[in-house]
C-alpha cells in the first residue's frame, strides 16, 4: 500500500508493506514523477468539476483548463475516485483511470437568464442588487446529473418560468499514461477527445501467427535398483470433435456412434456420404439432407491453441490449453491420475468444453521510458482434482530434491542473524533500490484456484529388490526413509496406512491488481504468497484438522464461511470480466493478414505425416497388430489402468467403440472416447506405462510393449515382475482369451478369466530349462523341457503353442532365441 502526503507546496512518498506473514514496514520517499495515483486535467470550456474520495466527505474543485494532482484522503478507504459538476446534487461518475480507456458521459444543464424573477427576503435582495452591479451580464449556470442520476431542483428563490431552459451537453473522458504518470482528462470537444483516443491505440498490426498442436505430451522416468520405470505421464490433449445439427434454431447433438460415423467421413475428405437410406449429409456445404433438411456444425479443440499478433508497439498473446493431466504410471499407484479438470456441474455438461488453462496478454513497449507496460494480464484456471499418493510424492521429491541447492542450517542461521543486526537504513536504501520500477501492470487478474484433494498413505512398495519381496514375504507399506522431514510429517499426521482421504475442497481467492508498478519477480512473489498462505492454512484445518489463530481483518476472509473475491473457475473466462478499456485496446488492433490466416472457426483436421529415413520401424507382424486392437484380452490390458478388475462385458463395449471411434487404431483410444463421454465418472490414464526395457533402453513409446508389461506387472499380484522384464507377448488367435509372454526368465501361457476377472497362468517355464531353440512344426511351436532330476536325468517333457499364423509363430520364435541368448549371457556375467 502507497500514498502520498501533500504540505505546502511539496509531497512526500509513503509505502506499507509486509503484515501476515512478514513485519510491516513503512517507507519514507521523497516525491517523484509518477507517484501521485493520477492527476486531472479538466479540459472542458465553462464546467467547473468536483472531486472526491468514495464515501470521504472532503470534495476538491477544479477550474476549466486546469490540472491538478490527486492523492487519496484515506488510504484505508475504498480507493474510487468520483467526479461531478459543480453545484449537482448528483451521485456522480467514477473516474476509472486504472488502464487506458475513453467513453463519455451525458451531463444535462439548466440555464436561467438574469431577467428571472426571483424572491427573495429584503436583506438577500439588498445583497442581490449589489452583486448584479459587479457580475456580468451572462446567464448563470446551474447544472444536474446525467440521465441516470437525479436531477437537482433549481434553487427555492427561482421561479420556473418560460426563459429556463434546459440543455444537454457530452463530457467526454480519456484514460492515459504520461510517462510513469497516470492521466485522466474531461473534455467537452469532440476534437480533443478523438486526438487523445488515437494516441492509445493507432497502430497497424505487422503480423498475426496462429498456433495449433493437438496433443503435447512429456514422460517422465526414475531409475530404480535393478531397472528403469516411469514415473509420470505429463500431457496436453485435445477435445473430441463435436457435431451438432440445426433443429428449430437450436443446436442438438448428435449420438456417439453418429458421430464418429460422420467424423471417419470427414476426416477421410469425402465430400458427401450416406448411410443407406436412413441418413444424406454433405459435408462440403455442412448439410445433411436427409432425414430432413438442416445444417451442420463442427466444433473441436485443439490441445494447444495459441495467438499472436504484434505491431509496432504493441504484443498480443492468447494461448489455451485445453485439458492438462497428470498421469502416475507406477503399477502400485492408488490413483490412476494425479492431476486432472474436475467433472462441470450437470447443468454445464451440454455447453462447449473449457480449455482448462488460458492466458490473455495485451504489452506495450515505450520507447521513451525504455520498458515495457503491460496493459493486460489475465490467467484463468478451471477446478482441478489433485491425487496423491505415498510412492509418487516419494519419487516427485527426489527428483526435485537433485534440482535444490543444499545448505547447511548453520549457515541459512547466520544469514538471518545478520539481517537483524543490520542497520535500518542500510535495508531502506536496499529496498529502494530492489523496487526500481522496470514492468508496469495496468491490470493483473489471476482466477480463483479451486482444488479437490485426495490423500492416500498407500501406493509404495519399499526397498526395490529386497529379498523379502522374492520370496513372498509381506510388503513394507512405509517407506523406510523420506528424504524430507515435512513430507515425513504430513503423511504420518492426518491418518494411518489403512485410511485415506478424498475430496477435500481447497478453495483460494482470486489476485487482481491495477496500475501496479512493480516487477516480474515482485508479482510472482505476491502471486505465490496470496496462493500459499490460503492453500497452508485451509490444508491445516481441513486435512489435519488443527485449529490456527487467523486474521479476522483479513480482506481474504473466513474462509469456512463465505470467501471473498472468489467465483466458480467455470465462470470464469479470458473474454469476461474484462474493463471496456481492455476490450477498446484489444479490437483497435487491425489484422494485416486477416486474409492469410485461417478463420478461427475453421476445423481442424488430422494431418498424417511421415518420418522419411528416421521412421521407426516394429517388427511386428500384421496379424499381432491386428489382434491387438480387437482381441477381447488385449481391451482388458488396456482398460487395466482405470479399472482394476474389467470383465469381459466391458471388454466387449470398449471394443464396440473402439471399431467405431474415427481414427481408432488402438484400445487406449476408445478408452479416452468412454471417459469423457462418461461425464467424468470415469478417470482414465492417457495411456498404460511405458516398458522400459534394460536390454534396448528407453525406446519410442510402443503401446503392444506397454500391454506386454502390464500384463507382466499383473501375474501373480506382480510377483514376476520384480525379477523378468518383458519381452514379448502374442495371443494365439484374434478372439482367444490365450496369451503366450515371454520374459528374460520365462514363458507363460496365461488365460484371460471371466469368472474371476483374472489372468490364470496355465503353465511357465524357465528359459534355463528349456534344451535348445523352440522347433517350428505345423503351426505348432515346441518346447523341449528338461524333467527333474529326482524323475528321470535324460527325460523331456514338451510345450506345445499352436498358433493358425505363421508368421505370427516365426515372429514368436525369434524372440524366445533373444530372450534364451540374453538370457545365457546374463548367466556368464554372473559366474564371472
Amino acid at each position: 500500500m502507497s500514498f502520498i502526503l501533500f504540505r505546502f507546496q511539496s509531497a512526500i512518498s509513503v509505502e506499507v508493506t509486509g503484515g501476515t506473514d512478514r513485519p510491516f514496514t513503512i517507507t519514507y520517499k521523497p516525491y517523484s514523477a509518477g507517484d501521485s495515483p493520477v492527476r486531472i486535467d479538466n479540459l472542458c470550456e465553462d464546467l467547473f468539476l468536483k472531486l472526491h474520495q468514495m464515501n470521504s466527505g472532503q470534495v476538491a474543485l477544479l477550474s476549466p483548463y486546469q490540472s491538478m494532482l490527486y492523492t487519496w484522503d484515506d488510504p484505508l478507504k475504498d480507493r474510487n475516485l468520483i467526479w461531478n459538476i459543480y453545484n449537482n446534487k448528483g451521485k456522480g461518475f467514477t473516474a476509472d483511470f486504472s488502464q487506458d480507456g475513453y467513453g463519455e458521459e451525458k451531463v444535462c444543464f439548466h440555464t436561467v437568464k438574469q431577467s428571472t424573477h426571483v424572491v427573495t427576503s429584503s436583506v438577500t435582495s439588498k445583497l442581490s442588487s449589489t452583486f448584479k452591479r459587479l457580475t456580468p451580464k451572462s446567464p448563470e449556470l446551474c447544472t444536474s446529473s446525467s440521465d441516470d442520476s437525479d436531477m437537482s431542483d433549481p434553487p427555492e428563490h427561482i421561479h420556473k418560468t418560460k426563459k429556463m431552459r434546459k440543455d444537454k451537453v457530452v463530457v467526454y473522458w480519456i484514460s492515459y499514461m504520461d510517462g510513469y504518470q497516470r492521466v485522466f482528462v474531461l473534455a467537452q470537444d469532440e476534437r480533443i477527445a478523438y486526438q487523445y483516443r488515437m494516441s492509445i491505440y493507432a497502430e497497424r498490426s505487422n503480423y498475426e501467427v496462429f498456433l495449433a498442436l493437438s496433443s503435447v505430451s512429456l514422460s517422465i522416468c526414475v531409475p530404480t535398483d535393478n531397472k528403469v520405470k516411469e514415473l509420470s505421464y505429463i500431457s496436453i490433449s485435445d477435445s473430441l470433435p463435436r457435431w451438432e445439427v440445426n433443429v428449430s434454431n437450436k443446436w442438438k447433438q448428435l449420438a456417439p456412434d453418429l458421430t464418429a460415423w460422420i467424423e471417419e467421413k470427414y476426416q477421410t475428405e469425402q465430400k458427401k456420404c450416406q448411410l443407406k437410406e436412413y441418413l444424406h449429409i454433405d459435408l462440403e456445404k455442412m448439410q445433411m439432407t436427409k432425414p430432413f433438411f438442416s445444417e451442420l456444425r463442427r466444433t473441436y479443440n485443439p490441445g494447444v491453441w495459441l495467438q499472436l499478433r504484434k505491431s509496432e508497439t504493441y504484443t498480443y498473446c492468447h494461448m489455451k490449453l485445453q485439458r492438462l493431466q497428470i498421469d502416475n504410471q507406477l503399477h502400485e499407484a492408488v490413483f490412476p491420475s494425479v492431476l486432472y479438470p474436475a467433472t462441470l456441474p450437470a447443468h454445464l455438461k451440454s455447453k462447449r468444453d473449457k480449455p482448462c488453462i488460458e492466458v490473455q496478454l495485451l504489452k506495450q513497449y515505450r520507447p521513451s521510458l525504455n520498458h515495457d507496460i503491460y496493459k493486460n494480464l489475465k490467467v484463468v484456471i478451471q477446478e482441478y482434482c489433485v491425487n496423491l499418493d505415498r510412492g509418487f510424492v516419494n519419487h516427485a521429491f527426489d527428483i526435485l530434491n537433485h534440482w535444490k541447492v543444499d545448505e547447511k542450517p548453520a549457515v541459512r542461521l547466520r544469514a538471518d542473524l545478520a539481517l537483524v543486526h543490520m542497520p535500518l537504513p542500510i535495508i531502506a536504501v536496499k529496498g529502494q533500490t530492489n523496487a526500481q520500477r522496470s514492468v508496469i501492470f495496468e491490470f493483473v487478474h489471476l482466477s480463483p484456484i479451486k482444488l479437490v484433494l485426495s490423500l492416500s498413505s498407500r501406493g509404495y512398495t519399499g526397498d526395490e529388490g529386497s529379498p523379502s519381496k522374492r520370496f513372498g514375504a509381506q510388503k513394507e507399506n512405509r517407506p523406510k526413509l523420506f528424504n524430507s522431514d515435512l513430507l515425513e510429517f504430513l503423511f504420518n499426521s492426518w491418518g494411518s496406512s489403512l485410511c485415506d482421504m478424498k475430496d477435500v475442497v481447497l478453495r483460494m481467492s482470486y489476485l487482481e491488481l491495477r496500475n501496479a508498478p512493480i516487477t516480474i519477480p515482485a508479482l510472482l512473489d505476491a502471486a505465490s504468497r496470496h496462493y500459499w498462505q490460503q492453500l497452508v492454512q485451509q490444508f491445516y484445518v481441513l486435512v489435519l484438522g488443527l485449529n490456527i489463530l487467523g486474521n479476522p481483518y483479513s480482506y481474504i476472509g473466513d474462509f469456512t464461511k463465505a470467501l471473498k473475491y472468489f467465483y466458480e473457475p467455470y465462470m470464469g473466462s479470458c473474454s469476461r470480466r474484462m474493463s471496456a478499456t481492455s476490450q477498446a485496446v484489444l479490437s483497435g488492433a487491425t489484422r494485416l493478414l486477416a486474409a492469410e490466416s485461417p478463420p478461427l472457426a475453421t476445423p481442424y483436421k488430422s494431418i498424417k505425416t511421415t518420418l522419411g529415413s528416421k521412421e521407426i520401424i516394429d517388427d511386428l507382424p500384421s496379424s499381432v497388430l491386428e489382434a491387438n486392437k480387437t482381441n477381447p484380452a488385449s481391451i482388458a490390458l488396456a482398460v487395466t489402468g482405470v479399472i482394476a478388475r474389467p470383465t469381459l462385458d466391458i471388454c466387449r463395449e470398449v471394443s464396440r467403440v473402439a471399431l467405431h471411434r474415427t481414427g481408432v487404431d488402438s484400445a487406449e483410444a476408445a478408452l479416452r472416447a468412454c471417459a469423457e463421454r462418461s461425464g467424468g465418472r470415469l478417470v482414465a490414464r492417457r495411456r498404460l506405462p511405458r516398458d522400459c526395457s534394460t536390454l534396448e533402453g528407453i525406446r519410442p513409446y510402443s503401446p503392444s510393449a506397454a500391454r506386454g508389461a502390464a500384463l507382466l506387472a499383473q501375474l501373480s499380484r506382480g510377483h514376476y515382475a520384480e525379477t523378468d522384464v518383458y519381452v514379448a507377448h502374442a495371443h494365439l488367435s484374434p478372439t482367444s482369451l490365450a496369451t503366450v509372454l515371454v520374459t528374460t526368465q520365462h514363458i507363460f501361457l496365461v488365460r484371460l478369466s471371466s469368472g474371476r476377472n483374472s489372468w490364470i497362468v496355465e503353465w511357465v517355464v524357465k528359459l534355463e530349462e528349456l534344451i535348445g531353440v523352440p522347433i517350428l512344426r505345423d503351426n505348432k511351436l515346441i518346447l523341449n523341457i528338461k524333467q527333474d532330476e529326482l524323475v528321470s536325468y535324460f527325460s523331456t517333457d514338451e510345450k506345445v503353442i499352436e498358433m493358425h499364423n505363421p508368421e505370427a509363430l516365426t515372429w514368436l520364435r525369434s524372440k524366445i532365441e533373444c530372450a534364451l541368448i540374453q538370457a545365457l549371457e546374463d548367466k556368464r556375467y554372473n559366474s564371472e
